[in-house]
């Protein structure tokens, strides 16, 4: 009897161990989902040639994402001196996470959490979220910070003046540009 136990255990594991994890919605350093640091802008249309997506380029030479049926995944902007360069991409989609977990459904406690917080850029309704391990970047809305700091952009935010539960609004990804 132990031994058909261990016997299943073991193709179980086999099959686990084999299965290849869906990377579609995985943001790394190296990579989201299938745009690399090295895609190209013109290899954008036979990367999204799937018909469950839709690129549509704006006049602004963005380019954004969408899934079949409508729903917005991301916006992928060209560098402005060189069309070809991916310079920065922008996540609309809660599946899009981070290798350590962070997506649109986390909080600044979570990024606290995953990353150590690199600087904190005070703007009119918003703050951005810089971070030491990644070139990932997260806007929370400034209506969720307290008064004293909500209404001034010239005041230096310190992380422990962002309430752990302010939720990100948008999350952002820019590769170096070497």
């Amino acid at each position: 009897m132990n031994r058909i136990y261990s016997v299943l255990l073991i193709l179980i594991l086999s099959m686990v161990s084999c299965t290849e994890k869906d990377t579609s919605f995985v943001v790394t350093n190296e990579a989201v989902g299938p745009v690399t640091k090295t895609t190209k802008i013109s290899d954008l249309e036979v990367l999204f040639k799937e018909p469950t997506d839709s690129l549509i380029k704006t006049e602004a030479n963005n380019y954004v994402l969408f899934e079949k049926g409508g729903k917005k995944l991301m916006k992928l902007s060209a560098k402005k001196d060189d069309k070809e360069v991916i310079d920065h991409i922008q996540f609309f989609d809660d599946r899009y996470t981070t290798d350590k977990g962070i997506s649109l459904k986390s909080t600044y406690q979570d990024i606290q959490n995953a990353y150590t917080v690199k600087k904190i850029s005070n703007m009119i309704d918003f703050i951005i979220v810089s971070v030491e391990e990644s070139e990932i970047y997260f806007i929370i809305d400034k209506k969720h910070l307290a008064s004293e700091v909500r209404f001034s952009t010239s005041s230096r935010l310190e992380p422990m003046q962002v309430p752990g539960e302010a939720p990100i609004k948008h999350f952002m990804f820019a590769w170096p540009l070497n």
